[in-house]
């Protein structure tokens, strides 16, 4: 069973600062399932095995 969870690009929120979570989330063992892109913001699909 896998777990899943979403990172959002925030309001005003640089995209260095934002690669810097996202990467930051898979070190902890979540990897990129997908990612869309909506006016300017960015959501990040992560998952992992439970």
């Amino acid at each position: 069973m896998n777990n899943y969870k979403f990172i959002k690009q925030k309001a005003f929120e640089k995209m260095d600062k934002f690669e810097k979570r996202v990467n930051e989330s898979t070190t902890q063992g979540w990897r990129i399932n997908g990612f869309s892109s909506d006016h300017g913001s960015i959501t990040v699909l992560l998952e992992r095995e439970r």
